[in-house]
């Protein structure tokens, strides 16, 4: 009763908050400002020009757009005329009516840019930005560079080379450099050194044929591949990781900058921008080119530094060569862009672009160069109908089988010297790789079995000829020390084996057997990748195990014996894409489920550090279900490889439903449910402000005739334990604070939001951007209404900062939870949950997708 009476207490003052606020809000104008190429104008100022002709009129009324150009202006009832200005762009008045009490009055307004004549800038001493000045004439012309041909068709050679450079240890006995050597080995050692100098050089030479039709269609057409080392680091080996445009306001490249990059040719890119004419060009033909040197004005922005050459007269770049250091790129310290362009008729085409890298593992630093070069453009040709489809990439099969006659013969430029010869050592080393022989005394010294491999290693046995591979496990891999019940001894075995078009097979099994009660698990599976092309596989397993009720609980609450059974189970499953982006998944699962009797011998030590309980006691049952889900990413982008197909992403969200059911019945199952299910996730980019990840479930059992305790839908409990609390779980699928582990089979609702706002906010205090340290903010919701409509939200803040760890990306993170529920003055458990909390996370950057977890 006093839960609900201070709840009531709560809302009443909340409501009669917002009653008292609602006259100051409701009378208002909001919208957005856009320019005319749909972009939204950020900083534009917005005010109303009148002065107390209508009530509640203010003289100092105004407001700023923010990053997405939206404003907010509070107002009294009446005609007011806005006004709105923004650097770059013509002033617009607008009269507005506002006679809405209850809502804001809406108004969208798009500003057209300044048009000026500077087609005779010279040089002069007055006190003008002549830089600014020079590159709007450029903005004036973007509109007309970026429509200045529907399509075309050109061939893209591509050349990119890493170096590595490791300071040497200084040796600290000098007093011995003239002692005698042995020469023989110094001769294997300029020999091993030299091997080593080969091994620091990746290359990757790939030849495209890119076709492009406005706006948006794209197909590239890989014609060749050749890569020397470990090139998979290499940046921009295909035109589909996007393209430096800098007459786009938002140059977006995700897998090198965390958002988008704010162009120098964004209409208000003075207000992040410096811009200086450094000098003036002349060529022999009496044109002059402008060289405007940018830098930015604000460090909280994703900007860049270094010169832009504008043509007189035209307005357009004949070459860009700009940089960025750090901030928000993803992998590099340093990054560098050159672009170069020129003339086909009235038209001007990118000739070269040229992408410089460098960033540094402890004592060794990487460099990189890719050298990207366009020719043979033909200008708006004729594309056969649906030439352009989702499907944005295709390898040719011969790509990855030329040889050196064809890259001699299309190779714009030839290789350094160096790159000869590290090919020329290459291709020797890849001939003896190779070779029948090479191979099969590879398989011998893999096979052979010796000690360190019985004791330690685990011992194979391979056949490259026919892809196989055989393992069986170490003595050490014999024992598993820690498990349900105690320490378990027992051998397993897996077998491997790859097919010519990119199928395979796995397959395995275990035995052991408890130390303590000397009871027996085990598992047998066999798993098949068998369309490639369709990322179709299938899977069957037999396993007799302990398992845990709810999986996904507290650490603290995952050891209690309550959550412990055992179970004899058989897995049959199957994955496959339907069409492109849709996805099926169904399985069988046939389980025997039954108790730990009391007498099990659990470990003592657990029993004293955790207060252990008895395990759950049931009644043994059987459990037929079936599962299936829809998974559908639309406008999924994809690029065709002869063997297999490569997902590349999508702008939408993905949606998911499924449907689990519980069959009674068969195989004397006890079991009798429906359980389905509706999900949503997605990453979006948010202009410069950041990233933002949702991911939104409902579910509810719509037959619940028998669902078992085992069955039932589980939400993760926060810490109970000082220390684990400190942890912050993926936030995308759990909430950091839950005051109790709650289950149910009635319908319910979760949510997740996170935004990482990649610098946007925190780098523009002063020195924070040399930090690295970034902001991030979200919120969880959970709803249950079969604990009396129980609601539980929580919302975080935190600061976090990566950091390189040899070659991964290591990202730490600090946050401030604050949380609210339903019956937080009086929760079931008896344990009252804690409002606010403090907890830190370790998240390591996927080297396949440049992402982290969350």
């Amino acid at each position: 009763m006093n839960s609900i009476t201070s709840t009531l207490r709560t809302g009443i003052v909340l409501a009669l908050f917002f009653l008292c606020a609602l006259p100051a809000f409701s009378q208002s104008i909001t919208g957005f400002v856009y320019d005319d190429e749909n972009n939204p104008i950020p900083f534009a100022k917005v005010y109303l020009k009148d002065r107390g002709n209508s009530e509640g009129s203010s003289a100092n009324s105004g407001a700023i757009t923010d990053f997405e150009g939206k404003y907010f202006l509070g107002c009294g009832l009446g005609v007011h005329t806005l006004v709105f200005t923004a650097i770059g762009y013509d002033d617009l008045e607008v009269q507005v009516t506002v006679d809405d009490i209850d809502a804001p009055t809406v108004q969208n307004v798009f500003l057209q840019q300044t048009v000026k004549e500077l087609n005779n800038i010279e040089v002069s001493t007055k006190r003008k930005n002549i830089g600014w000045m020079i590159v709007q004439n450029v903005i004036d012309n973007k509109k007309n560079m970026i429509r200045q041909l529907d399509g075309y068709t050109c061939d893209i050679y591509i050349k990119g080379v890493e170096t590595f450079d490791k300071k040497a240890k200084k040796s600290s006995e000098d007093d011995l450099n003239n002692a005698p050597k042995d020469v023989f080995q110094e001769e294997e050692d300029e020999k091993e050194a030299k091997l080593k100098e080969v091994a620091k050089l990746n290359m990757i030479e790939v030849n495209v044929k890119k076709h492009f039709q406005y706006p948006r269609g794209v197909k590239e057409i890989r014609t060749g591949y050749d890569k020397i080392g470990n090139p998979e680091q290499i940046y921009y080996q295909s035109t589909l990781q996007g393209d430096f445009n800098f007459y786009e306001s938002l140059i977006d490249m995700p897998d090198l900058h965390q958002g988008p990059i704010l162009s120098p040719l964004h209409p208000s890119g003075i207000l992040s921008y410096k811009y200086k004419l450094t000098d003036i060009e002349a060529d022999e033909n009496g044109d002059t080119t402008y060289v405007v040197k940018i830098s930015a004005r604000s460090i909280g922005n994703s900007t860049m530094e270094g010169d832009l050459y504008i043509k007189k007269n035209d307005w357009v770049l004949t070459k860009v060569d700009v940089s960025m250091h750090k901030g928000n790129l993803k992998i590099y310290d340093d990054f560098r862009v050159v672009q170069e362009f020129k003339q086909k008729d009235s038209l001007w085409l990118l000739s070269a672009q040229t992408f410089e890298y460098k960033t540094k593992y402890g004592k060794e630093s990487v460099m990189g160069e890719t050298k990207v070069i366009y020719a043979n453009y033909v200008i708006n040709p004729n594309f056969p109908p649906k030439f352009f489809s989702n499907e944005i990439g295709v390898t040719e099969k011969e790509a990855y089988e030329r040889d050196s006659n064809y890259w001699d013969k299309i190779r714009p430029t030839p290789l350094t010297v160096e790159e000869q010869r590290t090919k020329f050592v290459q291709d020797s080393l890849q001939a003896i790789y190779t070779s029948e022989h090479y191979l099969d005394s590879i398989d011998s010294v893999f096979n052979k079995v010796t000690f360190l491999k019985a004791a330690f290693l685990g011992i194979g046995h391979m056949n490259r000829d026919k892809k196989t591979r055989w393992y069986f496990p170490s003595a050490v891999d014999l024992i598993e020390p820690i498990g349900i019940g105690g320490l378990r001894l027992g051998p397993s075995i897996s077998f491997y084996k790859k097919f010519e078009d990119d199928q395979w097979i796995s397959t395995g099994g275990k035995v052991t057997l408890g130390w303590n009660n000397l009871d027996p698990r085990g598992n047998i599976r066999l798993y098949h990748y068998y369309a490639p092309r369709r990322i179709g596989q299938y899977g069957i397993s037999f396993s007799k195990s302990a398992r845990m009720i709810n999986a996904n609980n507290a650490i603290t609450s995952l050891l209690d014996r309550q959550n412990i059974y055992q179970n004899n189970g058989f897995r049959a499953s199957h994955y496959i894409e339907l069409v492109n982006g849709l996805y099926l998944y169904n399985s069988l699962r046939i389980d025997h489920r039954y108790q730990f009797d009391l007498d099990y011998r659990f470990v003592t030590w657990f029993d004293d550090s955790f207060q252990n309980t008895e395990p759950v006691q049931f009644d043994a049952f059987n459990a037929v279900r079936t599962l299936f889900y829809l998974s559908y990413v639309p406008a999924q982008k994809y690029r065709t490889e002869p063997t297999r197909k490569v997902v590349l992403g999508s702008a939408w969200p993905t949606f998911k439903i499924g449907w689990e059911k519980g069959w009674e019945g068969p195989l004397q199952s006890a079991v009798d449910f429906d359980y389905v299910y509706f999900q949503v996730e997605q990453a979006i980019q948010i202009r410069t402000m950041g990233e933002s990840r949702y991911n939104i479930k409902m579910g509810s059992f719509v037959n619940q005739d028998s669902v078992t305790f085992i069955d039932r839908k589980f939400f993760r409990q926060g810490e109970g334990n000082r220390w684990l609390a400190l942890a912050f779980i993926d936030p995308l699928n759990n909430f950091q604070n839950l005051d109790e582990a709650y289950e149910t089979e009635d319908w319910y609702v979760q949510a997740h939001y996170i935004h990482h706002f990649n610098g946007a906010i925190i780098n523009k205090i002063p020195f924070m951007k040399k930090t690295g340290i970034k902001s991030v903010a979200g919120a969880g919701f959970l709803y249950l209404p079969e604990y009396n409509n129980y609601f539980y939200t929580e919302a975080y803040i935190g600061v976090e900062r990566i950091f390189k760890v040899f070659r991964e990306r290591l990202r730490l993170g600090a946050y401030i939870i604050g949380s609210t529920s339903s019956n937080q003055f009086g929760s079931t458990s008896g344990d009252q949950p804690r409002n606010f909390k403090f907890a830190i996370s370790m998240d390591i950057m996927s080297t396949d997708a440049n992402e982290f977890n969350f």
